[in-house]
């Protein structure tokens, strides 16, 4: 049924699938990062930074799924680009603030990359098909 589900909102499916994604780590960050702050080591000001990226992205994504553009590869490949951006301003902060970073913190914001960076595989992968063939 959910396999049916996301065939009928093909190509827009990948779009809800990624402010999906974006709503699981905002909601990490903020009800579990951020409160436990100390454990993790990144400090409070960039988590919220990243918070902000995150919010914006789970926005795009959301409008996206939203109101179907036609030029929807265009728009997709806005989605892939943020995500990267995210990554890379993620890592920005690692590396700059790694003398504070705990373990579990450089631990969570590693494999939290790895995953970020299939989904925009899939992304591209999704972007090379036909609207026809990812219907079918």
């Amino acid at each position: 049924m959910l396999q049916r589900l996301f065939k009928h909102f093909q190509p827009y499916t990948i779009f809800c699938i990624d402010a999906f994604g974006a709503s699981i780590s905002l909601l990490v960050l903020f009800a579990v990062i951020i409160p436990y702050q100390p454990i993790f080591g990144m400090p409070v000001d960039a988590l919220y930074n990243l918070g902000i990226f995150g919010g914006v992205l789970f926005f795009y994504s959301n409008t996206c799924f939203i109101q179907r553009p036609k030029q929807w590869k265009l728009f997709l490949v806005g989605v892939i680009l943020g995500n990267l951006g995210y990554c890379g301003f993620s890592l920005f902060l690692l590396i700059k603030h790694w003398n504070v970073i705990q373990t579990i913190g450089a631990f969570y914001f590693v494999w939290e990359k790895i995953v970020i960076l299939a989904i925009v595989l899939y992304e591209g992968f999704i972007l090379t098909k036909s609207e026809e063939s990812l219907k079918a």
